[in-house]
């Protein structure tokens, strides 16, 4: 049986992928910081996701990551957890901005490092934003943690790609939690939550199940040298090879 980590698993995509894939027949282990919404996602998902209650910024942590998936093998790595600390550089906090790091590029790094022996020949997808390239007032240290963890990708592409495949993906505005959080954040410190309310309302989110779909094609039935790349939900090149119904008003 192939086995997967996902981290981030609590919630949004995180949740949808640990959910597909555990259908699809792979055995997950997903990381949370919350028992209870980690708890949540296996009810979802089934006895095949065994959640893993860890803070994957810490060190003892993903520790016990290493100690519960043991030394077999692992098939894929899966980057899903991030967080998005919201306000205008004059009054953002230093340490907001280094927890941004210390999720959205650092913890990647270790648990690619720490993880190597057992992903050799595996798949390490990153979950990218548009944000890395199109910053937005108010969103600067997710902006700048996602740009250095697109850099993190690439680098890590040419020094590993020859033991471990890396992908990428932009999966474009979804319907998560964190989503919910921008629109509802105060202006004055995130001006652009407009701009996703007004997404939202035009209809362009993305449900996080279409994502998990799109991710799961990616991760279970491509070659190796197909899967490696940098990808677009919304490029409609692919569609056809995975996605059902529409692209952003998905049937339920």
């Amino acid at each position: 049986m192939r086995r997967a980590l996902v981290t981030g698993a609590s919630a949004g995509i995180g949740r949808a992928l640990s959910v597909a894939l555990v259908q699809a027949g792979v055995e997950v282990f997903g990381t949370g910081r919350d028992a209870e919404a980690l708890g949540a996602t296996r009810e979802v998902a089934g006895a095949g996701f065994h959640p893993l209650v860890a803070d994957i910024t810490v060190a003892m942590d993903r520790g016990t990551i290493r100690e519960r998936l043991g030394e077999r093998p692992l098939d894929f790595l899966v980057h899903g957890a991030g967080i998005f600390p919201r306000g205008l550089l004059r009054g953002l906090s230093m340490d907001d901005w280094r927890a941004a790091m210390a999720t959205n590029v650092d913890a990647r790094l270790h648990l690619v490092m720490d993880l190597r022996p057992r992903l050799q020949d595996g798949r390490v997808l990153f979950i990218g934003s548009d944000a890395a390239s199109n910053p937005r007032p108010g969103g600067a240290a997710y902006s700048v943690s996602k740009a250095a963890s697109a850099m993190l990708y690439q680098c890590l592409a040419l020094e590993l790609g020859e033991e471990i495949s890396f992908a990428i993906v932009r999966p474009g505005l979804v319907a998560t939690r964190m989503m919910e959080e921008s629109i509802r954040a105060p202006r004055e410190g995130f001006p652009a939550g407009e701009v996703y309310d007004a997404m939202v309302r035009e209809g362009k989110t993305i449900a996080p199940g279409t994502i998990a779909c799109f991710l799961s094609w990616l991760l279970l039935d491509l070659s190796a040298d197909g899967f490696s790349g940098e990808w677009d939900v919304r490029d409609a090149s692919h569609h056809a090879h995975w996605l059902r119904g529409s692209l952003f008003r998905p049937p339920a």
